[in-house]
């Protein structure tokens, strides 16, 4: 990737061999290769642990999330709504909307794929849009999910075509201009790498490859055919989970998980009025 996805700028190098920036916008990218289909037998990750990890905080912010979307649908609208979750993992978003919409999933990774059908879900295994077909949907999800996809603004023009009229597209994803993340970025410039690489996952099987902020995002939006209808943060961590989520990654030991889990505790409370790394962009098809 040499030109930003955003705008067609140059992409320049940034604060690691492997990080890029945009020369006009402030959009954030990655050299990092994606490799979810050639992991290791038993998985890079923790799976279990992964799971617990994120599930209460997911659940929670699954919530929030469904309670704007459904701020967005016109007044007295009925009849039956389709939704499509890109990267639906185990299946949480899918449990959360499916009394409101006719839920379906896709999902690369086939053991967690199972997970998903496991829970009575329709779960395509592979990549948007190659498994989707002809099909049509009116929201589709991508939560933590677009910023691990290579081709970005081709995959939102994708959304556009699947997507019926007044449809919409939820992008919940990192945001570039959280605390945490311009905290390991300073850090990373004077030689104290790791949390920089962690928030990229660096090493993980489907590392992040983009870094969103507002303004870049309407960019993208605007470049697919669509315009930002709602933004909002998300919690970003919480005391549930919060050891097995440093520890999810094998290569964290047991120590050291642990001194971590101490110190993001103990930044709970400040992190709740400081800049979020977590925001929801919801895309109206135009």
């Amino acid at each position: 990737m040499s030109e930003c996805p955003a705008c067609g700028a140059t992409l320049t190098p940034g604060v690691a061999p492997w990080h890029l920036k945009c020369t006009d916008c402030s959009y954030e990218g990655s050299s990092l290769e994606p490799r979810i289909l050639d992991q290791k037998a038993g998985n890079d990750l923790d799976e279990h642990a992964r799971e617990d990890a994120l599930r209460t905080l997911r659940i929670a912010n699954f919530d929030l999330l469904a309670k704007r979307v459904a701020l967005l649908l016109p007044a007295g609208s009925q009849g039956p709504r389709r939704l499509l979750d890109v990267g639906c993992a185990h299946g949480w978003f899918l449990q959360r909307m499916s009394g409101e919409y006719d839920v379906a999933g896709i999902e690369p990774d086939p053991l967690i794929a199972d997970v998903a059908r496991g829970r009575g879900f329709d779960v395509k295994s592979g990549f948007f849009p190659d498994v989707v077909g002809a099909e049509t949907y009116d929201l589709i999800a991508f939560n933590d999910v677009l910023e691990h996809i290579p081709d970005v603004a081709g995959t939102l023009a994708a959304c556009h075509a699947h997507l019926n009229a007044g449809g919409h597209v939820i992008v919940n994803a990192p945001d570039r201009t959280g605390f945490l993340y311009r905290l390991s970025k300073a850090m990373a410039r004077v030689g104290l790498s790791r949390s920089f690489d962690r928030m990229w996952q660096v090493g993980f099987p489907s590392p992040h490859l983009h870094y969103f902020d507002t303004p870049n995002m309407q960019r993208l939006a605007r470049n697919a055919g669509f315009s930002v209808a709602d933004t909002f943060a998300l919690p970003t961590v919480s005391h549930d989970g919060l050891y097995s989520r440093v520890r999810y990654d094998k290569s964290v030991s047991a120590a050291k998980a642990g001194l971590l889990t101490a110190v993001l505790g103990a930044l709970i409370p400040a992190l709740a009025i400081l800049p979020a790394d977590i925001r929801v962009w919801i895309l109206r098809k135009d």
